[in-house]
């Protein structure tokens, strides 16, 4: 999977050095508990949008299903890591 910036939708242009890498690996995992499933996806690889599409997969779901939905946004350390060091992808 490609970063969303890297989808075709933007001005942006990919890197040559980044079209030679892997793509990101994923696995999704499935867990029934108190008859509800949850749905976990794992990735070898770390992406600035990853904790944002989180959240907004989270408040999406409360909202679909009526619930007070409890989460909150990742703290600032979380948000400066992201923003300002090297992701190789």
């Amino acid at each position: 999977m490609k970063s969303l910036l890297f989808q075709g939708v933007t001005p942006f242009t990919q890197p040559p050095a980044c079209a030679n890498l892997p793509p990101r690996v994923e696995a999704r995992l499935t867990f029934k508990k108190g008859g509800r499933l949850y749905h976990f996806t794992v990735r070898d690889k770390v992406m600035p949008e990853d904790a944002y599409l989180m959240l907004i997969k989270a408040s999406a779901f409360a909202i679909k299903m009526s619930e007070p939905y409890n989460g909150r946004t990742p703290n600032r350390a979380i948000k400066d890591f992201l923003i300002k060091s090297s992701v190789v992808i």
